[in-house]
């Protein structure tokens, strides 16, 4: 046991001197007693008691302020606390930049909704955990590779808003094939990263259009990685712009060839097969409550243990020698 403020200890010096005091007033008391002779002629108008009962309370009393003196010492007991460690994740996130994403059915639009979506999960992020971005839509494009600074990743945020003419289709194999492309790059880099745990999160608001997914979930199948899907829009649907302003205002929606406004709705056939081959979950990207669920499977409960850390702790006791001071001073006073 070690004490914060050893120096409020020396004050247990004076309690020997006190209970002196307290013997030599227990002398005079029963001295002053012995004058009136036999006690017995008191004991039915006063409490006399007997000889050991003042020595007790007096021992109370005592033993309530050498427990306050300990207390005010703040004692304290060092002890270990043993934390598992979490396995460090590379999450590789696959965004979808086609034009429909710029639907304003959500709020500020899909691409907004699915940003957010991002930044949740960076909120969530470990110091070891690694976060990469790869855009798509006809074609994939790597943005971010991986990396522990997650702010890279919001630098890109700020190109993709800015935006204004969103290349056309969503081919999510390319995604994919970029999502692979940013693993080879950084075991190339660093063999022994071959070992990390790594989680694809793929964000789109459609199906497939180009069908070249096949061959990718085959090699994300065969290398035992989870590919987590999102799906954002609305059943109702919201047109959607093929060409905006510097400041974002739709310049010229994409039309059919009668000239009518094209409407995307929210379409997760693919996202669904892309999760379940790879024995991972599709979630609603606008729902909160799936979003936390898939993040909490993600990073928290789902994540696995590399093992255990001790770490020393120091644990405060003053509060027992307190309440033990408390009890004793109780009792000393109704004994």
């Amino acid at each position: 046991m070690s004490f914060v403020y050893a120096r409020y200890l020396w004050l247990l010096a004076g309690v020997p001197v006190l209970m002196l005091f307290w013997g030599a007033g227990l002398w005079h008391h029963w001295r002053m007693r012995g004058r009136f002779g036999d006690l017995t002629n008191l004991e039915e108008i006063s409490r006399v008691s007997w000889a050991g009962h003042d020595w007790l309370r007096g021992g109370l009393f005592a033993a309530s302020l050498v427990f306050m003196i300990v207390g005010l010492a703040r004692p304290q007991v060092l002890s270990r606390d043993v934390r598992p460690v979490p396995v460090a994740t590379d999450v590789i996130f696959m965004l979808d930049t086609s034009p429909s994403m710029f639907a304003r059915d959500m709020d500020p639009n899909r691409l907004g909704r699915a940003q957010h979506i991002i930044q949740q999960f960076i909120l969530h992020k470990l110091p070891e955990d690694r976060y990469a971005l790869v855009g798509f839509n006809y074609n994939g494009v790597i943005l971010s590779y991986l990396t522990r600074e997650p702010q890279t990743i919001l630098v890109y945020f700020d190109y993709l808003n800015r935006t204004t003419e969103p290349g056309v289709g969503t081919n999510m194999g390319a995604g994919l094939v970029s999502a692979l492309r940013v693993i080879d790059a950084d075991e190339r880099i660093t063999p022994e990263n071959r070992g990390r745990r790594r989680i694809l999160v793929l964000i789109s608001d459609g199906d497939d259009t180009i069908g070249q997914w096949e061959g990718p979930i085959n090699d994300i199948v065969r290398r035992q990685l989870k590919l987590y899907t999102f799906g954002l829009g609305t059943a109702t649907g919201a047109v959607f712009p093929l060409e905006l302003s510097p400041r974002g205002e739709v310049i010229r929606y994409a039309v059919s060839a009668t000239g009518e406004r094209l409407t995307s709705k929210a379409e997760a056939t693919t996202l669904r097969e892309l999760a379940r081959r790879t024995s991972a979950r599709f979630f609603r990207g606008e729902d909160d409550r799936q979003v936390e669920a898939a993040i909490e499977e993600i990073l928290s409960s789902g994540r696995p243990v590399a093992g255990y850390q001790s770490y020393p702790i120091r644990r405060d006791l003053y509060f027992y020698f307190f309440a033990a001071a408390f009890v004793c001073m109780l009792a000393a006073a109704f004994l």
